[in-house]
């Protein structure tokens, strides 16, 4: 029996799995290349706090972007690096294979038992004290244990072409591209181009291209749960997209995720985890700054586009500099309450 099973061999599952010391741990990945092609993942520069890594993970570093809307265009600075997260999941893979049984292989079954987790799989079983559901958005063992569902869903879809690109992250915000955003973003040979969506997805991704006319060799797609609810669970708990630790700014979850594995990582690593902690200390981490961007989004979601454009017009007033991963912070900040004021008159 193992003491732990990690589900899921994403960015969150690998990094928890490189953090769990002197336990047996199994982490099943379906895919053998670490699954489908992922977009860009731009992250402060917290993410060294969070982990070393060699400098072929990384893309690029920018320090700013250009938002754009109609005719209205600002910069803000973001002090961010592009992630390449094909290569840095490989990179944790590496290491973690050295310290825990790695299984490529799809987890077909989860079954609760009174002394602990059985797993199934295509011709085989595995049984585990503990289960660690990072297995995103249509998580099984958030399925098994929880039983609930995240309240909303973003799709993304991203093609890469064969381009010089930028020193500068661009953004998007036309309604005609999304209801959200696109983007176009420097990576270190090509450039990306996507959006992201809660309706109309493939409308959206084709008038995009179909305006910037690039030649788009590869694509991506992806789903981004979204909002709260419970994942914790009496033999264990759920981290990253099977969570819904995301932005609803932006989708992203980088920081968020690798985050709650640190925190995971420091109770399972206890000889009696207490996995309701876990929740709660997650929760006090980034749940105030969530709802905050949650109440953002309704409230932008309701704009025209001449009111986005007043709306970056009032964020270029405050020669803004953003964190990336508590954007709401930056703009709560008690010196820029008075440019929050003016964001706000940008509604209706």
């Amino acid at each position: 029996m193992y003491d732990i099973a990690i589900i899921g061999g994403g960015v969150a599952g690998l990094y928890l799995a490189n953090l769990l010391e002197n336990k047996k741990v199994l982490l099943l990945e379906e895919h053998k290349n670490l699954g489908p092609k992922r977009c860009s993942g731009i992250v402060s520069k917290r993410i060294h706090d969070l982990a070393d890594f060699p400098k072929y993970c990384i893309e690029k570093e920018i320090d700013n972007a250009i938002l754009n809307c109609g005719e209205t265009s600002i910069e803000i600075n973001i002090n961010s690096i592009i992630l390449n997260k094909e290569n840095f999941e490989k990179y944790l893979l590496k290491k973690a294979d050295k310290k825990v049984d790695v299984k490529f292989e799809r987890v077909e079954e989860i079954i609760n038992g009174i002394s602990g987790v059985r797993i199934r799989t295509k011709g085989n079983e595995y049984k585990t004290k503990y289960i660690v559901g990072c297995d995103g958005p249509n998580s099984i063992v958030r399925k098994t244990f929880v039983r609930e569902d995240p309240k909303r869903f973003y799709f993304g879809k991203f093609g890469y072409a064969k381009e010089r690109g930028a020193d500068y992250h661009e953004v998007f915000l036309d309604s005609k591209y999304s209801d959200l955003f696109a983007w176009r973003s420097p990576k270190r040979n090509k450039v990306e181009y996507g959006m992201i969506c809660e309706k109309n997805l493939n409308k959206h991704y084709n008038l995009l291209l179909h305006k910037m006319r690039p030649d788009i060799k590869e694509e991506g797609f992806g789903v981004i749960p979204v909002d709260f609810f419970k994942y914790s669970f009496s033999k264990g708990l759920l981290i990253g997209n099977s969570a819904a630790q995301t932005k609803p700014l932006t989708g992203g979850g980088i920081i968020y995720g690798m985050s709650a594995a640190q925190i995971a990582a420091e109770e399972l690593n206890k000889e009696s985890p207490d996995f309701l902690r876990y929740e709660n200390r997650c929760k006090n981490f980034f749940e105030k700054e969530i709802k905050r961007q949650l109440m953002f989004r309704r409230m932008y979601s309701k704009l025209s586009d001449k009111r986005k454009e007043k709306l970056l017009q009032s964020f270029a007033k405050g020669n803004f500099k953003i964190d990336m991963d508590f954007p709401m912070k930056s703009i709560l900040g008690k010196k820029k309450l008075k440019l929050f004021r003016s964001v706000l008159q940008a509604f209706p």
